[in-house]
């Protein structure tokens, strides 16, 4: 990789002969696939994936430009940690170039992103005594918030995103585990349809890395969306129902420690 290479230059090199799109996308997937390895095989999870993906460039000098996109990813987000501008740096590119019209989406700005956070963290920690909270961003976009609410509360709580565009839920992935936020989890979905699910990424320490999940019974989230949602029908209707509950790891989905932003 060229000292004067970034993760813009390297994915604008491809707008010539490709859909940036299909560029963006692609570069996400083969991330996320690269990011959960399988020890009993040493294989990436999703290695079928990733092979027919890249299968798409195999005759193109350019397909070696997606591991120097996914190196310039990292040092970049890296080195502007401390920075006021975040680290966001998939999202700003999407936002950019790539944002779908009539979506009406919209990034918040990074600066808001960390007033809101720090906001609601500093007061709503004081009522947890210490104990864990899981942190919802309904419409996450690239997860930027979902990254400032982790660091400005230390990586304590678990982090929950859920988004319409399954291209912004890779995204979110990908940037909670280059930003190392863990025990974390993105659903495509939309929020607003508690039965809805079209898939889920889980983010991992142990097992290490991010891990697609593709039925919704599996899906911790899934089961915590639809908890908080009977618990809301229960209030609303005034009458006693069975609780059900499920377990992953060790958290129970009550739905009763959700933080919405």
């Amino acid at each position: 990789m060229k000292p004067t290479e970034t993760f813009v230059s390297l994915i604008e090199s491809f707008q010539y002969h490709h859909d940036l799109s299909t560029v963006f996308d692609d570069f996400l997937i083969m991330s996320v696939a690269a990011c959960g390895r399988n020890p009993s095989t040493g294989l990436a999870y999703d290695e079928d994936l990733y092979l027919k993906t890249i299968e798409r460039y195999k005759d193109d000098p350019l397909r070696f430009n997606f591991p120097k996109m996914f190196a310039s990813l990292s040092l970049e987000m890296t080195e502007r940690v401390t920075s006021k501008e975040g680290t966001d740096v998939l999202g700003e590119f999407y936002e950019s170039r790539l944002q779908k019209k009539g979506l009406s989406q919209f990034f918040t700005p990074y600066p808001i992103c960390e007033f809101m956070a720090r906001s609601a963290i500093g007061e709503t920690e004081k009522h947890f005594e210490g104990r864990p909270m899981r942190i919802l961003d309904p419409a996450c976009g690239s997860g930027r918030m979902l990254v400032v609410a982790a660091h400005a509360s230390e990586k304590k709580h678990e982090c929950y995103g859920i988004d319409i565009d399954h291209t912004c839920v890779k995204m979110t992935a990908l940037n909670l585990f280059l930003s190392g936020v863990f025990n974390s989890e993105v659903m495509c979905a939309n929020a607003l349809l508690p039965d809805e699910f079209r898939g889920s990424y889980v983010i991992s320490l142990v097992p290490f890395g991010i891990f697609r999940i593709e039925e919704k019974e599996k899906s911790f989230l899934w089961h915590l969306v639809n908890s908080k949602h009977r618990n809301n029908e229960s209030k609303q209707e005034t009458e006693e129902k069975p609780e059900r509950k499920y377990e992953w790891g060790k958290g129970k989905t009550d739905g009763s420690q959700l933080k919405f932003f």
